[in-house]
């Protein structure tokens, strides 16, 4: 809905935060028709994504002007002076803004001028935003702030309008709840371990989905059918990890519900 605006030019600027592999860019292009033709009276937008230098930046933005501007995955970018001090007023709001750059590339009568004048409006998309001076804090002043962090059953359905390896989908799948930050990067590793030929690449792929060893063995002793009491579960953890019977139901009660209805039975190993 945010990006929907932003791209109908009713936001000024949007600063999108979300943990990496959540679909941020994806709901961004989608939104802005990036690499599709869009209406014949809409320009395309400026999609600047990974690590720009400020003259390059710059550049860009004089030969987009008035363009809609998302600067994404940048994170790195509030960190350089230069940058943050020419996104301090291209960030200002809707209208006409002036952009300048007065260094002897633009004082050498080079198809770049020293300044322009623009009506962009800017969305900012990054994993983290960090307040490292006055500047900075000035842009989260002006800016829509939307926080995107999507539940993993909604980045388990994102992947499923892409994702083409139905092995890892399925396996995934079973994990989702258990899950807390599911990444469309996850199935990505798990196709490309799968197809390289590891027989072990639904355990490797577990450890990255939830690093937790103990919450993991917790979690499979929940779901595993010959172990049908709790004291059977209690036994089998203390004797695959050495851990306590009280570590047991520490780990159990950070858990999601667990429920036969909504994960079903755990997929199985071939």
């Amino acid at each position: 809905m945010y990006l929907q605006r932003f791209a109908e030019g009713k936001l000024g600027l949007l600063l999108v935060l979300g943990r990496p592999g959540t679909g941020k860019t994806h709901h961004a292009k989608v939104a802005l028709g990036v690499g599709k033709p869009g209406p014949p009276n809409m320009a395309p937008a400026l999609y600047v994504e990974g690590h720009v230098k400020a003259f390059g930046l710059y550049q860009k933005l004089w030969e987009c002007h008035d363009r809609p501007v998302v600067l994404d995955d940048l994170d790195r970018l509030y960190a350089d002076p230069d940058c943050v001090r020419m996104l301090k007023p291209l960030c200002c709001g809707i209208g006409q803004k002036t952009i300048s750059w007065i260094t002897n590339a633009t004082r050498s009568g080079g198809d770049v001028p020293d300044h322009f004048t623009t009506s962009s409006h800017v969305a900012l998309i990054a994993n983290e935003w960090r307040s490292l001076n006055a500047n900075v804090r000035a842009l989260e002043d002006r800016a829509i702030i939307v926080l995107f962090d999507p539940p993993s059953k909604e980045v388990h359905r994102q992947a499923k309008g892409w994702f083409d390896d139905d092995e890892v989908y399925r396996f995934i799948e079973g994990w989702v709840d258990f899950v807390p930050a599911l990444s469309l990067r996850h199935y990505e590793k798990g196709r490309r371990l799968r197809r390289a030929g590891f027989a072990d690449w639904r355990e490797s792929l577990k450890r990255m989905m939830r690093p937790d060893l103990q919450a993991l063995t917790v979690f499979e002793l929940q779901k595993d059918a010959a172990l049908p009491t709790e004291d059977a579960r209690v036994k089998r953890f203390c004797h695959l990890t050495g851990c306590s019977r009280a570590t047991y139901f520490r780990v159990k009660s950070r858990l999601p519900p667990i429920s036969a209805n909504s994960l079903g039975k755990l997929p199985e190993h071939d």
